[in-house]
């Protein structure tokens, strides 16, 4: 026999879907001043809520006016929910209220300059509700920074309060990487879900890294607009393309190149014909070349010399008789026409490129590496290896630059003399290793201890900076909770 299932009101009909979707058994207070009042909660959503009150307070609740809750989903967990009411109707000795929620506001994204993601580059991620049992939402990424995300597409049915602490799970992340976030601006979006800000609180280093790295290259974006929306884009040499010129279109994207950085100090005009960006080296040396989605970022030239013949840049430039202090020429080469784009600098690209000049020379049988830089780019190089000489010269083709000549020996770049163990590795370490796994150079016993050592604080001091990471995240985890149980105690 079939049972018939009949509502008896509306207020049933709600009640039900309520015991449905998991928002029965809410707490809720109504506050008003010192007055704390017990409500029925009828139904809740993110943008409003229906309860029930003794009629007697009538009078102290009109249509237009704020009403504000205490809603407790949870043993120990509590949301203060501000609203306006639309509607109240009285029955006997019970007030039925209507309410809007009013969201506290975040501010997004800040002075920061997020990252817009558009529709055919979003990325999809979830989170568990943190009092619905066993419930997943989904939702998109609109914008993202290292303050928060801007999201969309999540469920109408997933209730969310402002100050909510949700766990982010992101699609282009390992299923271990997550990001703790608090929710804001909750809103309907256009496709009939909600859309939130949800304000980051604590991300690994790791997670910031693995998020930087899939904007630069799935998104296509630069260093710089990381840095504007607050990301740390060091760790991307392992997503651009390192290659020597071939061909007449490679040369001539190193010669504009050349003209847009010397152009953005001053060096010469930005008109200048690009034929005056070629050096007298260029016809006989190697040029390293560095695209990022298409576009020169980055080049060097590498000039193996051969005396009276194919003359080094600073064996034209420099006096004869600084020259001579030199390390022996037949074991040195020259770095010249360096230049990388200003957005790139502050990244590990600068690294990458002298991993691969190395490699050329060492194959070459080239131990000492000189270069010549101005007085604004000297530091830069000094966090790779290369030491002051104290040499000089004035370059001629640059509205008289003086250059001060820089220079590296193998025994930096081969084990890390004159370096910080722990920093070597992570400059040459491994173009070091590899050179010598391909017999190109060999260590003595000392110089195998001190690598193989090298690696391992490297690898011991970056398992202390993650533990170290954690340990501040945890603690400033534990230190807001008391707050938070702190703040809800005091406002009963």
């Amino acid at each position: 026999m079939e049972t018939i299932v009949k509502f008896s009101s509306r207020e049933g009909r709600r009640i039900v879907r309520q015991q449905l979707n998991g928002n029965h058994g809410v707490d809720a207070t109504w506050v008003a001043g010192s007055l704390r009042v017990p409500a029925t909660l009828l139904d809740i959503s993110s943008l409003g809520f229906a309860l029930l009150l003794p009629a007697k307070f009538e009078a102290q609740l009109k249509v237009g006016e704020a009403v504000r809750l205490i809603v407790s989903p949870l043993l120990g967990v509590s949301y203060n929910v501000n609203g306006l009411v639309i509607d109240k109707q009285t029955s006997g000795d019970t007030l039925k209220l209507s309410a809007v929620i009013e969201h506290e506001t975040s501010h997004g994204h800040s002075t920061l300059t997020p990252i817009e993601l558009s529709p055919t580059h979003r990325i999809r991620g979830q989170f568990q509700h943190p009092f619905f049992y066993r419930q997943n939402f989904y939702f998109d990424v609109e914008s993202l920074s290292a303050r928060g995300f801007s999201i969309s597409g999540v469920d109408a049915g997933c209730v969310l309060f402002s100050g909510m602490r949700i766990t982010l799970r992101l699609g282009v992340f390992d299923s271990d990487r997550t990001i703790e976030g608090v929710v804001y601006d909750v809103s309907s979006d256009d496709s009939s879900g909600q859309r939130c800000f949800v304000r980051i609180e604590a991300m690994t280093s790791e997670v910031e890294k693995q998020l930087a790295q899939y904007c630069f290259h799935y998104l296509r974006k630069t260093p710089r607009d990381l840095r504007r929306s607050g990301l740390r884009s060091y760790f991307v040499k392992g997503f651009v393309q390192f290659k020597f010129v071939e061909t007449q279109q490679e040369y001539e994207d190193v010669l504009a190149l050349r003209r847009r950085n010397y152009a953005a100090v001053r060096k010469v005009d930005s008109d200048v014909p690009l034929k005056k960006l070629s050096y007298f080296f260029d016809r006989y040396s190697r040029i390293l070349v560095v695209y990022h989605q298409g576009k020169a970022i980055g080049s060097a030239t590498i000039i193996i010399g051969k005396r009276g013949l194919e003359p080094m840049e600073v064996e034209v430039l420099m006096s004869e008789g600084d020259f001579q202090q030199l390390p022996p020429y037949e074991k040195t080469f020259e770095v010249a026409a360096l230049c990388l784009d200003k957005g790139y600098r502050d990244t590990d690209i600068l690294h990458g490129m002298f991993e691969h000049i190395y490699k050329y020379a060492m194959m070459h049988g080239r131990n000492y590496i000189v270069i010549s830089t101005d007085k604004y780019l000297m530091d830069m190089y000094k966090t790779v290896g290369f030491q002051d000489t104290g040499f000089s010269f004035v370059q001629p083709k640059y509205r008289n630059l003086k250059m001060s000549v820089m220079i590296m020996d193998d025994l930096t770049t081969k084990w890390g003399k004159g370096m910080n163990p722990v920093t070597w590795w992570g400059v040459w370490g491994s173009v070091s290793l590899y050179l010598y796994k391909r017999r190109v150079i060999h260590y003595t016993l000392p110089e195998k201890l001190r690598v193989y050592g090298s690696r391992w604080l490297f690898g011991v001091t970056l398992k202390y900076r993650q533990f170290a990471a954690y340990a501040r995240e945890r603690y400033g985890q534990q230190r807001q909770s008391v707050y938070h149980h702190w703040k809800r105690a005091n406002s009963r």
